[in-house]
């Protein structure tokens, strides 16, 4: 029983943790990183930002970054509290500032890093995202979540039929998805 709980635990935390890494990350933070990149009136500030004292490098890495896990944490008092509109639009109002702190932080790592406690705690996280990638659970959840995708693009998209049948197909296909 208690084994039970706790993979049950486990599902869930490496569900919220996929949900955030392929849906939040990897659809709308990496590609507003990458713009942001890839606009030059911010090539011409990465020298000078480089060129910052690592105290103010670190005050400021940390205190936009608190702000951002602040907001975060809002967002999920307003969605448990019934408020989900309101929870999504706070939470997607997040998103570009948090991209901007990730570019930051890429740009300033190494300063960061010269701070020891600042590298262990860096170096500890890195560990447990490598540990979690590599649970079997993890790997399961993902690979069932890739196959669930992947049929609901092909049936859903590709299929030239009316929407009640596709609605209905949908929800056969998950069920049984779901089961497997």
């Amino acid at each position: 029983m208690y084994k039970r709980i706790i993979n049950l635990f486990l599902i869930l935390l490496v569900f919220i943790y996929l949900i955030f890494e392929e849906l939040i990350w990897e659809k709308f933070a990496k590609p507003i990183i990458n713009l942001i990149s890839s606009l030059h009136i911010f090539t011409k500030y990465i020298p000078k930002i480089q060129a910052l004292n690592s105290y103010f490098i670190l005050i400021f890495f940390l205190t936009i970054f608190v702000i951002v896990e602040l907001i975060g944490v809002y967002a999920g008092v307003l969605f448990v509290s019934g408020h989900i509109f309101s929870a999504i639009f706070i939470y997607i109002l997040k998103i570009p500032v948090a991209a901007f702190i990730f570019w930051f932080f890429n740009i300033v790592k190494p300063k960061l890093l010269e701070f020891k406690w600042f590298e262990f705690i860096y170096n500890h996280l890195l560990s447990i995202i490598y540990r979690i990638n590599h649970y079997s659970i993890y790997i399961m959840i993902k690979d069932k979540s890739f196959n669930i995708t992947k049929s609901l693009k092909e049936n859903f998209f590709s299929a030239k039929r009316g929407l009640k049948y596709k609605i209905v197909h949908i929800y056969k296909l998950l069920k049984l998805k779901i089961k497997k």
